[in-house]
């Protein structure tokens, strides 16, 4: 007989920026936010068969915590599933796992290992982006931070349109590349290589870590 199971795909590493894609940006932990996006157990669990899920929350635990040492805000925005057609679409693949939503306690429920601590933000989106429906433009502007680091599930969907949408405020996004998944290893570099052409500076867990412990190197990946 032979198995049926699938291993995650490989989380990918550094890759270099696209020739014409907007300039890297440099981290800098006096301006930027650390933003969490969707790491709840309920889709976590929906895709730990097809993803990196154990590397993306190791990498968030030592971004959220060295974020806290140095006094960067960590902002986490949780979506509660709503109509069925668009929760399927997160998971894509895994969406027979999410056809019923979860009860409203259940679905909030971050992993353990990198659920918000005190001082940490939460915030509850209404879309895929962490802007719409919550106050996260209201409290950059009292925070005086205009750098949003974001790293997350999902890779195409949340992470994406959060990254997008604060370059069309104005804002200076950063994506960690190995600190998001998706359901599929094509879906993550789809979603990591149109960032980097387009609104956002890709960087990795090293690199952020850098530059929170106040490297001024280029943070850019590669």
């Amino acid at each position: 007989m032979t198995s049926s199971s699938t291993a995650p795909y490989p989380m990918p590493g550094a890759a270099s920026p696209p020739a014409d894609g907007p300039p890297g940006g440099i981290i800098d932990p006096r301006r930027s936010v650390l933003v969490v996006q969707h790491v709840q157990k309920y889709l976590l669990h929906a895709l730990r068969d097809s993803a990196p899920v154990g590397e993306l929350l190791g990498n968030i635990d030592r971004l959220t915590r060295s974020a806290r040492s140095v006094g960067v805000p960590v902002v986490y925005a949780v979506r509660i599933p709503g109509q069925r057609a668009r929760q399927a679409e997160v998971a894509g693949g895994a969406r027979h796992a999410l056809l019923e939503p979860p009860a409203e306690a259940e679905a909030r429920a971050v992993a353990d290992v990198v659920r918000p601590q005190a001082g940490d933000i939460v915030f509850t989106a209404k879309q895929y982006s962490a802007f719409v429906g919550t106050r996260l433009r209201a409290r950059l502007t009292e925070l005086g931070r205009d750098q949003l680091v974001v790293v997350g599930a999902a890779a195409r969907t949340e992470v994406l349109l959060t990254a997008a949408e604060a370059w069309m405020q104005d804002l200076d996004p950063f994506v960690v590349g190995d600190a998001v998944v998706d359901r599929t290893a094509g879906d993550h570099e789809m979603a990591v290589r149109w960032l980097a052409a387009t609104c956002a500076t890709v960087v990795t867990t090293d690199a952020v870590l850098e530059a929170f412990r106040g490297g001024r190197a280029d943070a850019a990946a590669g």
